[in-house]
């Protein structure tokens, strides 16, 4: 595209960052120069690269992916190893997940291809040249001047420096910057530090390593990286800490010598169980030793100059960030220009006009790119094994994480810069997770804030834990297990204090069965059938809590352990316990964890054992210790319903070993599958709550009211009966509080999200209508899959899918 305009930027350098912004700009119709100060544009110094999906979309919309794909590897397998070169855990195909959700896949190759690439696709090859290294800046108020050592100069109207971490282009900008913010300009003097330095180099004609792997080593003070790509060609990078942190001004540069005597003290470290790096080192071709700069600087423009990829964000290569950090923040320093002249209509734009956009560059990319630097830090550190919490989160927890590293890798993708003025790519738009520039790294939601916003819940378990206090109940309890009998009414009705013949276990469950007696012998028929109902209701909620257990977004968070809430519940009252279940839940189950369909995928196997284990180990003990026709067993039966959450999640696995674990194949292929499945579950426990309710409706002397509602608080009873059945009346009223207080926050979320239409009047009416109607449990059965079909289908407001594409040009 020939340029439009009068409005001339100069580019200092050009590596990846540089090329990238070439590229945009003269599909922009924006005039520019690039100065290289090397002799050749893609100079072959050992270096590799990786693609991420965030990279290949920008690359994409400038029409060179398909030549990457090409010419580079996709990387299919990932292996965790330890410093036996063993695995921690099964290999991955976290790239192929990738893909699935983007669209793209992760490409590897030579450094060298992406630069040739992007060099070949500019069409003018005037703008861009070489052996020019800059020596002199003039900044103007009308202009900027470039001086050369060749004595060449150019002009622009602004100068961008993606001219590395020793960028003449930022010292220039500090100069600027200094009489306007000193204490900023001392920070970035001081802000970038090498604590770790880097062999990474190219082998070629490697056998025993197949193309698509990618292996990371884990060894304490130092890590390996290595990428096979086709043919046998081997990208490795051998991490190794420094003995103290150097900063910028004393960074150390490695010879030759020092390099080779690097490799032949590492020549023992294992790759794999077969493989040493020595092997590498013996078929390399190119390689290169450097210490590993990072930095996070808070001064990336002033006046005309503008600092780009490297001479902003420096991070490690451990999660191969650095380039597709510096390709986004190409495209975001091009939507800004591009803005700014198509405002000025041909006119040159004003220094303060200028300095407005660039500063609006700034703020687009620098929390997201800061968060990528602090990111690849973690993870060198982590590889390295740099502390005592890196070595227990790599011994106890690393062999769990399943497929948080491809989470981590999508939070990164997610928010990517896009180049607004050009359409965004088909395959963008074909991944399970949309790209949403309101997500992702530097952008996610406040755990802090959704916990204060949560606060409400917290007051609920506080009114419940005082009102469920059983205190006043146990002289009754303990009485009536001292003489082996309680009176009820005219009957004396003996106690059953054993069952399972172990003592601990039987006095833990004895007190808690007499409080129930009152209730099962069947004297109160309507406090019977209100506990029946409750109960029934209750089994949908605990179904509930089952499927979140094994829901893919709910890893490693205390949703993954409902057995604990109800297991508790049952000595203090399920409807204390409720609220800090919905507490923790609603804290760690941001919207943002919905990006990736996949992620609000159960595991099928134990999806499908739920509704069989519930039934088994839940319903009919539930019904046995109500209904079956002798007392003295449904005693026994009381002594089993007592431990369901353990019953349960043993009955769970136990039905869950029938059938096949698919996770890994739909998570890719098929990431709705178990919503059919959940629906049935679900669905098909809602038939008997509703059964119970209108039973209710029909047998209550008084209507539901008397069977349901408190009369008193049970610390003013005046006998265990009564005590009992105003005592379930609240725990189960403080159950579906904070269950419907739970759904009201989610649908907030949602709402919020954009993936709700319905207004909160309708949403009132339809949640009352249906707990007056069908019962508390079925109401919330159906509210919760309602929110199951909407975290499964809708899509947040600010997601770039093809509906919404246009809206980006």
């Amino acid at each position: 595209m020939s340029s439009k305009t009068n409005f001339r930027v100069v580019i200092a350098g050009g590596g990846v960052a540089g090329l990238t912004l070439a590229n945009a700009l003269e599909q922009a119709g924006i005039d520019y120069v690039l100065l290289e100060c090397r002799e050749t544009i893609a100079p072959q110094v050992g270096a590799s690269i990786g693609i991420m999906p965030n990279g290949c979309r920008i690359l994409d919309q400038l029409g060179l992916l398909d030549e990457l794909i090409e010419k580079m590897e996709s990387v299919i397998w990932m292996a965790d190893r330890d410093n036996r070169g063993h695995l921690i855990c099964p290999r991955s195909d976290v790239s192929k997940l990738g893909q699935a959700r983007t669209g793209y896949n992760v490409l590897w190759g030579d450094r060298q291809i992406l630069l040739q690439t992007l060099f070949d696709n500019v069409q003018d090859k005037s703008k861009i040249l070489t052996s020019k290294n800059i020596v002199e800046i003039d900044h103007q108020p009308h202009g900027i001047t470039v001086r050369c050592d060749d004595k060449s100069s150019f002009e622009g109207n602004i100068l961008v420096g993606a001219d590395g971490v020793a960028s003449k282009a930022r010292e220039e900008l500090w100069k600027l910057a200094e009489p306007r913010q000193l204490e900023l300009v001392r920070h970035d003097k001081n802000s970038m530090i090498a604590e770790y330095r880097c062999l990474f180099g190219i082998a070629s004609s490697v056998q025993h390593l197949e193309a698509g792997d990618f292996d990371i080593g884990y060894d304490t003070d130092q890590s390996s990286l290595v990428v096979t790509t086709k043919n046998g060609r081997a990208y490795y990078f051998i991490f190794k800490r420094l003995n103290v942190p150097y900063p910028l001004s004393n960074i150390p540069h490695y010879t030759r010598a020092e390099t080779e005597q690097f490799a032949i003290q590492h020549g023992d470290m294992l790759i794999r169980p077969d493989l040493k790096f020595s092997y590498l080192w013996e078929k390399t071709t190119s390689c290169q030793l450097v210490a590993l700069e990072e930095s996070k600087f808070k001064i990336w423009t002033c006046g005309r100059i503008a600092c780009l990829g490297d001479s902003t964000h420096k991070m490690t290569p451990n999660v191969a960030a650095g380039g597709n950090a510096a390709i986004e923040s190409a495209a975001a320093l091009a939507n800004s220009i591009k803005a700014m002249v198509d405002r000025q209509g041909g006119e040159p734009p004003t220094e303060r006009e200028i300095e407005e956009y660039l500063r609006g560059y700034q703020k687009c990319r620098e929390e997201r790119a800061a968060s990528v630097v602090d990111a690849s830090a973690k993870h060198i550190r982590l590889q390295a094994l740099r502390g005592p919490l890196e070595r227990v989160f790599f011994r106890l927890f690393f062999p769990m994480l399943g497929d948080l590293l491809q989470d981590m890798a999508s939070d990164v993708a997610i928010g990517a810069t896009i180049l607004e003025y050009l359409p965004p790519p088909k395959a963008s738009l074909s991944g399970t997770m949309p790209f949403n520039p309101t997500q992702g790294e530097g952008k996610k939601e406040s755990k802090v804030k959704r916990a204060l916003a949560i606060l409400p819940m917290l007051g609920l378990f506080y009114l419940a834990s005082g009102v469920l206090n059983a205190e006043k109940a146990f002289p009754w309890l303990f009485l009536a297990l001292d003489t082996g009998e309680i009176s009820l009414d005219t009957d004396r009705i003996p106690i059953q204090k054993t069952f399972y013949n172990i003592n601990w276990l039987d006095e833990a469950w004895a007190p808690i069965n007499v409080f129930f007696l009152p209730i099962i012998n069947g004297h109160d028929a309507v406090s019977r059938g209100q506990v029946a109902s409750c109960l029934t209701d209750l089994g949908i909620i605990i179904t509930i809590w089952s499927i979140e257990s094994v829901r893919r977004a709910n890893a490693l968070t205390l949703a993954q352990l409902p057995f604990l809430f109800t297991l508790l519940g049952q000595f203090f009252g399920i409807g204390v316990l409720s609220p800090l279940y919905y507490f923790a839940h609603y804290i760690s189950s941001p919207i943002e964890n919905f990006k990736a369909t996949d992620m609000r995928l159960t595991r099928m196997n134990y999806t499908r054992a739920i509704q069989p284990a519930m039934i088994l180990a839940y319903y009919i003990p539930t019904y046995a210790m109500l209904f079956w026709p002798s007392l003295p067993l449904r005693q026994s039966w009381l002594f089993i319903w007592q431990m369901f959450p353990i019953w349960t999640a043993v009955a769970t696995f136990i039905f869950s070993c029938a059938f096949p674990n698919t996770m890994m194949q739909d998570r890719i292929t098929a990431p709705k599958r178990d919503l059919p499945l959940i629906r049935y579950t679900v669905g098909t426990l809602i038939v008997p709550s509703v059964c119970f309710w209108l039973r209710a409706w029909f047998t209550a002397p008084f209507g539901t009211g008397a069977g349901f509602l408190p009369h008193t608080l049970p610390s003013n009873t005046s006998d265990l009966t009564a005590f009992a059945r105003e005592f379930l009346k609240f725990d189960a009223g403080f159950v579906f509080s904070a269950t419907f207080m739970w759904l009201g926050y989610l649908f907030w979320d949602m709402k919020h999200a954009g993936m709700v239409q319905s207004s909160w009047l309708e949403i009132a009416i339809y949640a009352i209508s249906t707990v007056v109607v069908l019962g508390p449990g079925a109401a919330a059965g159906l509210g919760w899959l309602w929110r199951e079909d909407i975290i499964t289908n809708k899509r947040h407001k600010a997601a770039v899918v093809q509906a919404t594409a246009t809206k980006l040009r």
